[in-house]
C-alpha cells in the first residue's frame, strides 16, 4: 500500500471533517472555554444564579458592593462586597474574572464571578477610576484621578508591575482601548493620552474640548468618541491622525457614550443635565432627549442593542430605555449611588463571542 496520495473522495472527506471539527471547536471553546468547562457551566447554578442568564454588574459607591442585575428577570439577583467607593468594572474574556476600581480605598478588587467573591484587593494610586484589560487578559491598566500615572497590574500575580507617566500635572480618569492602543482622558487638562500597550509608554497627546469624560473607540478602531462635559458635546476624532471629524451638541454634563454597532446612533448621558440624548451620527444632530433621569451617569447596551441601561446616581436606580421608542420602560433600585455598569455576557452561548 502506498502512503502519500489521497483520492479526490478522500480529500473531500478530509476537508469535511476538518471544517466540522473547526466549527465544533468554535461552538464548544468560545472565549477560551473547553467542551468540559462549557458543560459544567451550563449545569452549574452556584452562587451566581443561573449561568445561562446575562447579567449586568453595577458598582454601588456608598455601599461598597457590586450589585448584579439579571436582564431576563429584571431584578437584582446578587451582590459582591468590594473596597470603598467602587466605580467601574471590566471582565476577562471568559467572564470568570472581574476587576473593580475602588475610588476611596485606592485599590482594585479581583473578583471570582463563579463564586461571587473578592479574591484579592490590590493597592494602586490615589482615587482609581477607569480600567481596561489587555487582549490576552494578563495585564490590567488602571487610571487614577488624583495622580499622573497609569498603573499596570499583572492579573496572575495580583500586583502592580509598572506605572506609565502621563506627564507632570496629568490627571488620568476614564480609559478605553483598541488592539494595542490605550486612550486615557484627562478631565482637568482637556486632553486624551494615547499609550502604546506593546511598550507601555506614552505615544502622543490629543487636545479636546472642555472636561472630557468616558472615551470610547469605534468597533474598527478608526474613531475616538469623546463626551465633553462642560461643552455638552460629543466630539469624534480620527484615531490615526488626531483630526477632529465632528462635534455634535448632546446634553449638559456629557458623561458617557455608547455607539450602535453600525455607528448610526450614539446614546450619551449627562450627569449634571439629568438626561440622556440619542444622536444621529450621520446627520450630526439629536434625535431625542429623555429628561428627569437624576444623575444619569454610565451606559451599557444589552446584546441586541434593543435597550440601553443607565445608572442614575442620584436616585439609586438603573433606568432601562427602549432603543426604538426612546422611552424609559422601567427603573430598578440597585443601591445608594450606582456608578458604572458593565454587561456580563456568557462564553459559549453567544455572549462574549
Amino acid at each position: 500500500m502506498r502512503i502519500g496520495r489521497i483520492s479526490n473522495m478522500g480529500r473531500k472527506w478530509l476537508i469535511y471533517w476538518s471544517v466540522l471539527a473547526l466549527f465544533s471547536a468554535i461552538l464548544t471553546s468560545c472565549a477560551l472555554e473547553t467542551k468540559e468547562e462549557a458543560e459544567k457551566r451550563l449545569k452549574d447554578t452556584g452562587s451566581a444564579g443561573k449561568l445561562t442568564s446575562v447579567q449586568f454588574y453595577v458598582p454601588v459607591e456608598n455601599e461598597n458592593k457590586v450589585a448584579i442585575v439579571d436582564i431576563a428577570d429584571a431584578s437584582v439577583v446578587g451582590e459582591i462586597e468590594v473596597g470603598e467607593g467602587p466605580m467601574n468594572t471590566v471582565f476577562s474574556s471568559t467572564m470568570r474574572q472581574a476587576y473593580v476600581t475602588n475610588h476611596l480605598s485606592s485599590t482594585v478588587s479581583f473578583i471570582d464571578t463563579m463564586n461571587l467573591k473578592q479574591t484579592a484587593e490590590v493597592e494602586v494610586g490615589p482615587m482609581p477610576h477607569g480600567l481596561i484589560l489587555s487582549p490576552d487578559n494578563k495585564t490590567l491598566y488602571v487610571a487614577t484621578v488624583a495622580d499622573q500615572y497609569l498603573y499596570v497590574l499583572d492579573t496572575q500575580k495580583a500586583e502592580v508591575t509598572q506605572t506609565i507617566d502621563m506627564g507632570e500635572g496629568a490627571k488620568t480618569n476614564y480609559i478605553a482601548s483598541y488592539g494595542k492602543t490605550i486612550y486615557v482622558s484627562d478631565h482637568e487638562n482637556d486632553k486624551v493620552y494615547i499609550v502604546d500597550m506593546t511598550t507601555n509608554s506614552l505615544e502622543r497627546t490629543l487636545s479636546t474640548g472642555s472636561l472630557p469624560r468616558a472615551v470610547k473607540v469605534s468597533g474598527d478602531g478608526s474613531k475616538l468618541f469623546v463626551p465633553t462635559a462642560n461643552d455638552g458635546n460629543l466630539e469624534i476624532y480620527d484615531t490615526a491622525t488626531g483630526e477632529l471629524l465632528q462635534v455634535i451638541a448632546a446634553v449638559e454634563g456629557a458623561t458617557d457614550v455608547v455607539i450602535t454597532e453600525d455607528e448610526s446612533v450614539a446614546v450619551i448621558s449627562g450627569v449634571e443635565g439629568n438626561a440622556v440624548a440619542f444622536l444621529d451620527l450621520k446627520k450630526g444632530q439629536a434625535l431625542a432627549i429623555i429628561e428627569d433621569l437624576p444623575g444619569a451617569k454610565h451606559l451599557a447596551f444589552n446584546r441586541l442593542e434593543s435597550r440601553v441601561y443607565v445608572t442614575l446616581s442620584e436616585s439609586d436606580e438603573v433606568a432601562v430605555i427602549d432603543m426604538e421608542s426612546r422611552k424609559v420602560e422601567y427603573k430598578l433600585e440597585v443601591g445608594v449611588r450606582p456608578h458604572g455598569i458593565q454587561i456580563k455576557a456568557l462564553p459559549g452561548i453567544g455572549g462574549s463571542c
